[in-house]
């Protein structure tokens, strides 16, 4: 398949975020990840499992096939039903602290699966720009659509995550 450039770029910004939220995720022990700033805020560990629900539920509507959340049974590594359409999305404060993950591994490798699962459907993609119509777990969407979610959720979501990551050390944190 020949260069693409918007391919490129977007891949490279896929890997960024799951190398800084990798970074993020380093050294935390799992009591540090499940801390919430506020009663209504959320953990470290509930930004990078829902950056990586998105992810794995963009690839499975972009492959047309099912979410590693269920085919590798993810969900059991964090006592969850295995529900496709759970990504967080309007969670209540008692959803959120369901989210714990059974150790801070299970939740960075969850997170690279996603990414990787993600980083493959968009690596086969012809046309990023395309207004096809794909229905899935994300809903009506065209690939368009779920290539730029994919790209804003995760920006949005991993400086939430560095963000809460400073408060968990009382310090400015900035992994590179």
């Amino acid at each position: 398949m020949p260069g693409n450039d918007l391919r490129d770029f977007v891949l490279h910004v896929l890997d960024d975020i799951n190398a800084e939220l990798q970074m993020s995720l380093d050294g935390m022990e799992l009591e540090q990840l499940l801390w919430r700033p506020t009663g209504q805020s959320n953990p470290m560990a509930w930004l990078a499992w829902h950056i990586a629900r998105l992810q794995d539920a963009r690839a499975a509507d972009l492959s047309g096939g099912e979410q590693l959340w269920v085919t590798d049974r993810w969900h059991q590594k964090f006592g969850l039903p295995a529900d496709p359409s759970d990504h967080g999305r309007g969670h209540t404060d008692e959803q959120v602290d369901a989210v714990r993950p059974e150790s801070a591994a299970a939740l960075s490798g969850y997170a690279r699966s996603a990414h990787e699962f993600l980083s493959g459907q968009i690596s086969m993609l012809e046309d990023l720009g395309s207004s096809k119509a794909l229905s899935g777990n994300s809903g009506d969407a065209t690939v368009s659509d779920l290539v730029f979610r994919a790209v804003h959720g995760g920006l949005a979501h991993l400086g939430q995550l560095m963000f809460v990551r400073g408060l968990v050390e009382k310090r400015h944190w900035f992994p590179r």
